[in-house]
């Protein structure tokens, strides 16, 4: 979190605002320092981080490597152990990879055209992440469309909320979609606006401006065999399957 990297000359800095303005006994000014923490989305908005905003990620490699290696090894045992770890890692890849191509998951929501192709198209864990956006997408609603020359601007709102809004806009020549809420710039996956979009425009593939490469499963196929896989990966996740079906 943000308060663990506190950054002293901040601190001094906000100190000196506070005293200069004689704002010590104005409790909100005091709340919102101590919500500083959530500040930090406004200037990560519309920069890809995969979803990161905390060290969460690093602290969970950090505990998966604590398993295999410990603080009194010496070089040669680390070396040895790490190496464990690491072959521990990319099995676990070498499954995902495996779980990606066991067929098409069963279609569940009413949007079964838009949500069969990111089936094919992503992952299958970004998949599972992207489906509840196909559902609520069916709680938008048009509140508006602006037909200017160069893109069509589409207002969407919360179904019954008509405050929570935001504007789409669709480049039809380009096949480009942006929104308001940038969520797609950051997390790389297209949020239920856009989405709503795609549904009014009858469009039933995503659109390449709404597909990140790195989330789908040409990237590992392109650099493999044709069938996506090395031959590694393959034997592994064929024993890992056994594994399973022993137990």
């Amino acid at each position: 979190m943000l308060e663990d990297y506190e950054i002293p000359v901040f601190k001094r800095k906000w100190v000196q605002l506070i005293e200069e303005f004689g704002l010590e006994d104005k409790s909100w000014v005091n709340n919102m320092y101590e919500e500083k923490h959530m500040w930090v989305t406004a200037y990560i908005r519309g920069k890809f981080f995969a979803g990161f905003r905390t060290t969460s990620r690093c602290e969970g490699l950090h505990s998966v490597v604590a398993r295999y290696v410990g603080s009194r090894y010496d070089l040669t045992s680390f070396v040895e152990h790490f190496q464990r770890c690491v072959a521990h890692l990319r099995f676990k890849e070498f499954n995902a990879d495996y779980e990606s191509t066991r067929g098409v998951p069963v279609m569940q929501t009413c949007i079964e055209l838009l949500e069969r192709f990111a089936a094919k198209l992503y992952t299958h864990e970004i998949f599972l992440l992207f489906r509840p956006f196909l559902s609520r997408a069916g709680s938008m609603w048009v509140l508006n469309i602006e037909n200017n020359d160069d893109c069509i601007k589409y207002i969407v709102c919360k179904h019954g909320r008509p405050k929570f809004l935001w504007t789409v806009e669709f480049r039809q020549e380009e096949m480009i979609f942006m929104c308001t809420c940038l969520r797609m710039e950051s997390f790389g996956i297209p949020y239920e606006h856009n989405v709503k979009v795609l549904v009014d425009r009858d469009i039933c593939e995503i659109s390449q401006s709404l597909v990140l490469d790195r989330l789908t499963k040409k990237v590992k196929s392109a650099l493999n065999d044709p069938s996506g896989f090395t031959r590694d990966a393959v034997v592994i996740s064929h024993q890992s399957a056994l594994i399973e079906f022993s137990k």
